[in-house]
């Protein structure tokens, strides 16, 4: 598919330029010949009229002859501004006289001529005026135009290829990235289908067993069911993230948020025996999307209790400057080795995929909360030491609210 996405890429270029080239020199080619021959109108019709050639000419460059002929078509009299036999000048009068035109072209072996021809009070004037140098003009030009046109062609060509590989680069991967997506996203929910599918079949299998007896299977159904509502929840989220919906913002006190947030998490930390700290300055106003900065610092604690061990440690930390507000989450949890670090916010990755299924996660935690900093046009940098801890920082814009 990519491949001729590319060649059609390549080839639309060619022909496009081709096109704009010939018609480039084309409308070059046509210019020149027409001016040329106003000119040589010009000299034909100011020599027949003067019967001598005009001062504004240079006669080292204009080659001409003219001829008087009477009623009789006798020559009575011409002028020479060429190096040519009485026989060839009698030869090209009686051409022009034959022809019955009053201008036109006439050639006779090596002499090619524009000639005009006027009546006069004796008879005629017919001026003959050399245009072998402009035909020999049009030769190299049209040779030119076209070497200039074919070396364009294989520049365009080669400069196409290089940029339609450039060009189709990020469009491979993000078609690639979501063929992962579909595919990651079919296997995380074929997973509580599976187990939904199975528990039902046990109880319809039972089907006079009391529904109390049954608990535990249709405990297990109701667990899998509030899985899969978070994964298309998260899911729908992405996708909206995606879409580049405009996300409503409004001021709102940042500090009393982390306070509720800290309270709600609180209980969770004491039941595994983690240290929970708070360290915040109040009066925080931030301009923002509160639900969207709620859900990324639940985000964040939530990963980093899920992966402290008892007796360990977990640290909110709130800090305001000047133009920016800093959110960290800290722990001294498993850490995360430095091979994955650049991977984490990729959607359903997981460093370690066993362990996140028993915690319940499908790997798109990380991916939402980039998702909400970037909607907020911050950055989010994440630090890790193995067995020691991780301590992501997020940085986010920060506009002072007007009184």
């Amino acid at each position: 598919m990519f491949r001729k996405l590319k060649i059609k890429f390549v080839m639309t270029n060619i022909v496009s330029i081709t096109m704009i080239l010939l018609i480039i020199f084309f409308g070059i080619y046509l210019s020149i010949k027409g001016f040329l021959k106003f000119q040589a109108d010009i000299i034909l019709y100011t020599i027949a009229n003067e019967e001598r050639l005009n001062s504004n000419f240079d006669s080292g460059l204009v080659r001409f002859f003219y001829i008087k002929v009477d009623t009789s078509n006798e020559i009575i009299g011409y002028l020479m501004n060429i190096n040519i036999s009485k026989e060839d000048m009698e030869s090209f009068k009686e051409k022009a006289m034959e022809k019955g035109v009053t201008n036109g072209k006439i050639a006779n072996g090596n002499f090619k001529f524009k000639f005009l021809k006027i009546p006069k009070a004796y008879g005629y004037i017919i001026v003959f005026l050399d245009y072998s140098v402009e035909e020999k003009m049009f030769k190299p030009l049209i040779s030119i135009s076209t070497f200039i046109v074919l070396l364009s062609v294989v520049l365009v060509f080669s400069t196409s290829l290089f940029l339609a590989s450039r060009a189709i680069k990020p469009i491979k991967t993000s078609w690639e990235k979501q063929m992962a997506f579909i595919a990651d996203a079919s296997h995380e929910l074929r997973t509580p289908l599976a187990v939904v599918n199975s528990n039902l079949e046990i109880v319809m299998e039972n089907e006079n067993e009391t529904i109390e007896s049954q608990m535990k299977w249709l405990n297990n159904i109701q667990s899998e069911l509030e899985r899969m509502k978070k994964l298309v929840d998260d899911l729908l989220f992405l996708a909206r993230a995606d879409a580049e919906d405009e996300m409503p913002k409004e001021y709102f006190d940042l500090s009393s948020l982390v306070h509720k947030i800290f309270d709600e998490f609180t209980p969770l930390c004491q039941k595994k025996d983690i240290e929970f700290l708070l360290d915040t300055k109040d009066n925080i106003i931030f301009y923002g999307n509160e639900f969207r900065i709620k859900q990324l610092i639940t985000i964040l604690l939530d990963n980093a209790i899920k992966y402290t061990g008892e007796e360990g440690k977990v640290e909110l930390k709130l800090e305001s400057h000047t133009s920016t507000v800093q959110l960290s989450v800290s722990d001294t949890g498993e850490g995360i080795p430095k091979e994955h670090i650049d991977k984490i916010f990729d959607r359903f990755y997981r460093v370690d995929k066993s362990r996140s299924r028993n915690h319940g996660g499908a790997g798109l935690g990380l991916a939402i909360a980039k998702c909400i900093v970037n909607e907020h046009k911050g950055n989010i940098n994440v630090s890790s030491v193995v067995s020691e801890g991780t301590k992501f920082t997020v940085s986010l814009p920060y506009k002072a609210p007007q009184n």
